[in-house]
């Protein structure tokens, strides 16, 4: 392993605390630049800057020196050429589709997509004149019909938010690389340090920062992530439209990227852990988690996921959509909240926060019970969590009872 601190031959801790390239002397933070807009000595260097476009310090929406520090620190750790900060996931996915997809053209995605990325597709559709069709997760040999000549994107999640599908993402890029679509990769809920997309030939990587990567449950940010090459464009809608985030938020980002793999290596822990207790708990009828042996895609999630499996799991409690809901109104150390990848635990109904938008239809096509409980597991003792949830578990079927 090379010596020098924080370069791309570095371990991925290494990478995390001290970014991309060896840091100046001076301050071991990086500074946060309060300012939109910077001056120059003359129109000449003020032109030099203007052309670095995203690395410069011209124009905050053009480019800004902290946004810029994390963005470097990201790419990093994802393994990419470039990365692009935005204030919000969506924001990050829906600039990604405005740039590579225009009107009249098609894109493939997975019933399983996030509810907000399904009404990005609809809202494209109706508005701007794009088409879309949506393929099962579960059965990669039935994508290939979707795709038509005019095809341009192929869009998955892995693992799926909230059932845990696993995509193979190798067999996923040759598929869109054969149809002449580029592959795009909602990596959230691996985190960039527990899959890189973009070894398997993905060619965009789309995180919503706001969880694993934010970690804390205090900040809206999203990434982008890929060549150069395939960012200039997504930096052209940044640079129209205008989604840029404070400078205070990259900063809190860059900080947070400094113990992203302590939080991942515990909270992955805990979700296996819960997960194969969970799997045996007589209040449960089925736990969605690549982890398990028996889960469809682990094979898959062996090979493409480098840090665990994940800290999103999702159980389905004998008794369906009234015993879930008696589920996460008894838990008490697990909060309920619409997130996940945070330090702290937490229980969602799909059915109604994260795929809400899908409809009851919507969520049967996709595999999506309507009584399913998502946890995003923490980093607290695993000992307090387990006793939690089999209290919660336990207080629901006496009630069906």
């Amino acid at each position: 392993m090379s010596e020098r601190r924080g370069d791309r031959d570095s371990g991925p801790g290494t990478r995390a605390v001290h970014g991309a390239r060896p840091a100046p002397d001076g301050a071991m933070s990086t500074p946060i630049h309060h300012s939109s807009t910077f001056a120059f000595p003359s129109l000449e260097a003020m032109d030099l800057e203007q052309a670095r476009g995203p690395a410069g310090a011209y124009y905050q929406r053009l480019g800004h020196p902290t946004l810029r520090a994390c963005e470097e620190r990201l790419a990093a750790l994802e393994e990419a050429e470039m990365a692009l900060l935005f204030p919000s996931g969506m924001a990050a996915i829906s600039s990604a589709f405005l740039a590579h997809v225009k009107a009249g053209d098609h894109v493939v995605a997975l019933h399983q997509t996030y509810g907000g990325t399904r009404v990005l597709l609809e809202w494209g559709a109706g508005r701007l004149g794009w088409t879309f069709d949506l393929v099962d997760a579960r059965e990669p040999g039935s994508w290939e019909r979707a795709f038509r000549a005019n095809t341009r994107i192929f869009h998955v999640e892995s693992p799926t938010n909230p059932t845990l599908c696993v995509v193979d993402l190798a067999q996923a890029t040759a598929l869109a690389h054969r149809h002449g679509a580029l592959l795009s990769v909602d990596n959230t809920v691996a985190s960039p340090l527990g899959q890189h997309p973009l070894e398997h030939g993905a060619d965009l990587v789309m995180h919503s920062a706001t969880k694993s990567i934010g970690g804390h449950g205090d900040l809206l940010a999203g990434a982008v992530l890929g060549d150069a090459a395939r960012l200039e464009p997504v930096w052209q809608v940044r640079k129209v439209f205008g989604p840029v985030p404070d400078p205070g938020t990259a900063w809190q980002i860059e900080r947070s990227l400094k113990t992203l793999p302590l939080r991942i290596a515990r909270a992955n822990a805990n979700a296996l852990d819960l997960a194969a207790r969970l799997a045996a708990h007589p209040a449960v009828a089925r736990v969605f988690y690549p982890g398990l042996p028996d889960h469809a895609g682990h094979e898959i999630a062996c090979r493409q996921m480098r840090q665990g499996f994940g800290p999103l799991m999702a159980v389905e409690p004998r008794g369906g959509a009234e015993a879930a809901v008696a589920v996460v109104n008894a838990l008490r150390v697990v909060r309920h909240a619409p997130s996940l990848g945070g330090v702290e635990s937490l229980a969602s109904l799909p059915a109604h926060t994260s795929h809400i938008h899908l409809g009851v239809e919507g969520r049967r096509r996709a595999g999506i019970p309507e009584g399913l409980v998502r946890l995003s597991i923490g980093i607290e003792d695993v000992a307090d969590l387990w006793a939690d949830l089999d209290r919660a578990l336990a207080q629901a079927a006496a009630v069906r009872v």
